[in-house]
């Protein structure tokens, strides 16, 4: 029996994905045997284990997308054993097929003018599929998906940045270093090591220009989504970084463009200490009325 994509349910942590395509890939890693003396071989052994992955588009609806939380909080808590740091596990279900331990890998997003927003999103894990495919017929029910119609950009940059009048497109990009760790004799990783975290953000404006310094410039850089008729944002993507690279080209019968191109490898988004007020110390007065001045132990 050949299924169509309506037969088919994508969830994730209880969540149901309105999603434009999926694509679940499984493999093992696996590398043959050579005995002394031989070129070829028919015997092979794995090196490691089971590596799969899902990769889905979806549209924003306007709600907070909840997958984008996993951007902050992956990776960022302290476990039990103080080495650990997975932070929440995503669990999913493609068509019946389910796994248990799921990360987020990559996030990214196309901003184009008039063009629903599509996020696209790499889920990877490191277990084995459990169940069997089947088919739904369950409606979806209706949403309003975000449009870039109904976009607007906040620059809260340096002054070297330099002034943002007009611009025509925006991208949003997260990617993160996810390895397994695995003890001997088992093909499930004990924990999961997370590397580097890197967010960026590409923005293409209409006015020109060439400043950057060699060590780049302080960047913010705030997109606002709102709903139809509707001014009160209802989804936002920023990037606090540095611009690292400007690119102005054009081509014959086409426009001069102007991409700003931001990287940052905190998507957390810290406190700035802005000022220091200053507050009079305590003086204590003793019993006959004298000051006894300030403790030591006061600030």
């Amino acid at each position: 029996m050949i299924f169509s994509a309506k037969n088919t349910k994508l969830t994730l942590n209880g969540l149901d994905i309105i999603a434009t395509q999926c694509a679940l890939d499984i493999a093992t890693t696996i590398d043959p045997r050579y005995d002394a003396g031989q070129r070829h071989s028919q015997s092979y052994f794995a090196s490691n284990g089971v590596g799969s992955s899902m990769s889905f588009s979806h549209y924003l609806t306007g709600d907070l997308d909840k997958i984008k939380e996993f951007i902050s909080d992956q990776g960022e808590k302290i476990g039990s054993d103080q080495r650990s740091n997975e932070g929440r596990i995503i669990s999913g279900s493609f068509g019946g097929l389910t796994f248990t331990s799921g990360y987020l890998q990559t996030y990214s997003i196309q901003f184009n003018p008039n063009s629903p927003v599509i996020a696209n999103s790499t889920v990877v894990f490191f277990d084995d599929l459990k169940g069997e495919f089947s088919q739904t017929d369950a409606r979806v029910s209706e949403q309003e998906i975000l449009n870039c119609k109904n976009i607007t950009i906040e620059n809260l940059s340096s002054t070297g940045v330099g002034s943002i009048n007009d611009f025509i497109n925006a991208s949003y990009n997260f990617s993160v270093d996810i390895n397994p760790v695995y003890k001997a004799g088992q093909t499930l990783p004990d924990r999961i090591y997370f590397g580097r975290k890197s967010v960026s953000m590409g923005i293409e404006v209409d006015n020109p220009t060439g400043y950057l310094p060699y060590n780049g410039v302080t960047s913010k850089f705030k997109l606002n989504l709102s709903k139809h008729n509707s001014s009160t944002a209802t989804e936002n993507f920023s990037c606090f970084g540095v611009l690292q690279s400007r690119s102005v080209r054009t081509s014959v019968d086409d426009k001069v463009s102007h991409m700003l191109q931001i990287l940052t490898n905190n998507p957390k988004v810290t406190s700035n200490v802005f000022g220091i007020e200053p507050r009079p110390r305590p003086v204590f007065v003793g019993a006959g009325g004298d000051d006894v001045g300030v403790p030591l132990n006061v600030l």
